[in-house]
């Protein structure tokens, strides 16, 4: 049973990550294209939309290698997480080549670099301040448990 329930979260969170991953990359995008002044110019196609898709989904499969192994270090956990971050900028490198999302030039890779490491650490950011948040409701709750009981 409980086995179950640990699976139930995994794909929870890989959900969750995913639909996070694929709504900060279409608000980073129209934010860059609002201030290059481009904003008029841009059209997602299917294929667009998809390699988007794709990248969302490869950030929620990529959050499983934190369920393979229980109470990691910190050292451990630092290696997963750079780990995940080579996964995904790979990804997108692969999938950018293929769909043709920048020009093949320093400058274009160096932006789309920038909104990658900015849009992962979006989601990292967020994470923590929900899992904070979620933690300190447990913690209320274990208090507030312990009270009442004393009396």
């Amino acid at each position: 049973m409980k086995e179950m329930e640990e699976k139930e979260n995994m794909l929870s969170v890989m959900i969750n990550i995913c639909t996070r991953v694929v709504t900060l990359i279409f608000v980073a995008i129209t934010i860059f294209m609002l201030f290059s002044n481009r904003f008029d110019t841009v059209r997602f196609t299917m294929r667009d939309i998809g390699g988007i898709l794709l990248m969302g989904i490869i950030s929620g499969l990529s959050v499983g290698i934190f369920f393979i192994k229980k109470n990691t270090t910190k050292l451990e956990d630092a290696f997963l997480q750079m780990l995940q971050f080579l996964i995904l900028n790979i990804s997108l490198l692969v999938i950018s080549l293929k769909l043709d999302w920048f020009e093949k030039k320093a400058s274009s890779l160096i932006t789309m670099e920038i909104m990658f490491i900015l849009v992962f650490f979006a989601v990292y950011t967020l994470l923590y301040l929900f899992d904070f948040n979620e933690t300190k409701k447990i913690n209320q709750k274990l208090k507030d448990r312990k009270n009442s009981t004393k009396f």
